[in-house]
């Protein structure tokens, strides 16, 4: 069993210190694509599952995950060099994951988010024996980085405050900022990937070895890491669950800010135009037609010349007027352009569909990282907090969202990330939450169908608006689905009743107070039609389940 195990991954080697050196010498000469494709070409060599896989150093695979989204090599990159160095460093990134796994690829110690560290030292990374070490093979400087900013002072590890604060941002851009969601849900669905794969592995640890103490080895786990900040308590966990439901808000962004200086600035058309009518030039060369482009006129140097004395030509400002500061103008374009995008969010948030929350991969990764902090609490309660208290957390901020974002939270059918026991303990929660004071309470823990039909199904919710009514059937039409998928349900009259006698019972409720606020009426519209259509699914959900026996067709 254990044999098994092992030969999931590839056994890991530390690289050779030649090699480290090259590796080293290419990254900080900016030769992004060699250094990246020599440690790709190192790390798949040899084919057979059990040939030992030569790894890269942490400092590699830190750097590559800076590479990912840095805006030098993405949103404003220059040159091809630096465009593919980010496609080489995912790939990177995803080879080591797949062959070797995450805990002997080391993963956790790569990973590491120092903003608080360089603070303290002026932004300077602090000096000490191993940063001088030049023994072979072992793994003595590997939390050292490579000498080149982007490893130290503008990586994404020491521009980030911490795990939480890069996926606030990364989900504020996912309504915001389009460009940027692009690279920065790549970087998020690859570390989701990390933690779910190391904590997997963790888990199957501990399963093969009963003598170790689960919460000792899961301690040492990716996810724990990132949660384990400097902050700690309910205060820390509050602010874990804002990042994963940061919706491009002024609050969001206020809390979660950019991570890498002057993010959002786009490069500037003026010269991407030049290029491509330099390049025009250039190409427009036909021997046979005496045709030679500028070529005739102007050789390479007298070219970059006149290229430059363009570029640094001041501009003729008007009369009576200053010529504008660039970084000013600057500026202002930045401040415009986050301006239109928070006019956009808050249109988005005012129809309140899927888009207000960046869409549905951007729904998707919340949950998934919503399922990694549950299975942290499940087996580690005492160190991180009590199921109970983390779904708490969960219902504060799902309660409140736009009908169509709080259906595919809670709907088990469209985001399947979560477990049908979280999904289902996710939904009880809220309902506890959101039902009216009269219904009964069950004494099971466990949902079931009597507890379903007597304390849920025929019952409204705490207050008589049509979002609030239609939100808690969309909570009955999980738990129903949950329930069938387990085969823990059987089409009963009883059953039947409940879910007439609720549907009837929400439905008058969310009409009478529609006509009591004759000017509401039109904003609650919408929101009726969602309550009536999920009363219609409801029953078609139970009928379907099981259809009745039919007396006639039994004889």
């Amino acid at each position: 069993m254990a044999q098994e195990t092992r030969s999931e991954f590839r056994a890991a080697k530390p690289l050779p210190y030649e090699l480290r050196q090259h590796c080293a010498i290419y990254f900080e000469e900016k030769l992004y694509s060699q250094a990246l494709s020599l440690l790709l070409n190192i790390l798949s060599y040899g084919t057979a599952t059990h040939a030992p896989a030569y790894v890269p150093a942490p400092q590699h695979l830190s750097l590559a995950a800076t590479l990912l989204v840095h805006p030098s090599t993405t949103t404003r990159a220059k040159l091809q060099e630096e465009k593919d160095a980010a496609s080489a460093a995912l790939q990177l990134l995803r080879l080591t994951l797949q062959l070797v796994g995450p805990i002997s690829s080391r993963l956790n110690v790569a990973f590491t988010f120092t903003h608080f560290e360089s603070s303290r030292h002026g932004g300077q990374w602090k000096a000490d024996e191993s940063t001088t070490s030049v023994s072979g093979s072992g793994y003595d400087d590997d939390e050292v980085p490579l000498d080149l900013d982007l490893a130290k002072s503008k990586s994404v590890w020491s521009r980030a405050e911490d795990f939480w604060h890069v996926v606030g941002w990364t989900f504020n851009c996912s309504v915001l900022y389009p460009r940027r969601w692009e690279r920065w849900q790549i970087w998020l669905e690859y570390m989701c990937l990390a933690m779910e794969m190391d904590w997997i592995q963790r888990e199957k640890k501990v399963d093969l070895d009963k003598k170790l103490k689960p919460e000792e080895v899961l301690k040492d786990s990716l996810v724990w890491k990132f949660i384990d900040t400097v902050t700690t308590g309910y205060g820390r966990n509050r602010r874990i669950l804002r990042a994963i439901f940061a919706d491009g808000s002024a609050t969001s962004v206020t809390e979660f800010r950019e991570i890498f200086k002057n993010e959002l600035k786009e490069p500037k058309k003026e010269d991407e135009e030049k290029k491509i009518s330099n390049s025009r030039k250039r190409t427009e060369v036909n021997i046979d037609k005496d045709e030679y482009g500028d070529y005739l006129f102007q050789d390479e140097d007298d070219s970059d010349v006149a290229d430059k004395s363009l570029r640094t030509r001041p501009k003729r400002a008007r009369r009576g007027t200053r010529a504008p500061d660039s970084a000013v103008v600057d500026d202002e374009a930045a401040a415009a352009e986050e301006k239109e995008a928070k006019k956009l969010a808050d249109e988005a948030h005012a129809k309140g569909d899927v888009a207000a929350y960046g869409g549905f991969h951007s729904l998707e990764l919340r949950q998934r990282l919503l399922s990694l902090l549950t299975k942290v609490s499940l087996a580690m309660p005492k160190t991180f907090m009590p199921t109970h208290a983390l779904y708490h957390l969960f219902v504060e901020n799902i309660r409140h969202l736009p009908l169509p974002i709080f259906q595919t939270f809670a709907s088990p059918q469209t985001l399947p990330w979560m477990t049908a026991d979280a999904q289902s303990t996710l939904c009880e929660t809220l309902i506890l939450r959101m039902r009216e004071s009269s219904a009964p309470d069950s004494k099971d823990i466990y949902l079931h169908q009597e507890k379903l039909q007597e304390c849920y199904l025929p019952y409204s919710a705490n207050t008589a608006s049509a979002v609030d009514n239609a939100k808690y059937s969309i909570l009955l039409e999980a738990l129903v689905i949950l329930l069938a998928r387990n085969d823990s349900l059987r089409n009963t009259p009883i059953l039947r009743e409940s879910v007439m006698t609720g549907n009837q019972r929400r439905i008058e409720k969310a009409e009478a107070e529609i006509r009591r606020n004759k000017a509401s009426r039109k904003l609650e519209d919408e929101e009726w039609s969602w309550l009536v259509e999920s009363a219609d699914r409801l029953l078609y959900l139970v009928e379907e389940i099981l259809p009745p026996v039919n007396l006639s067709d039994a004889e």
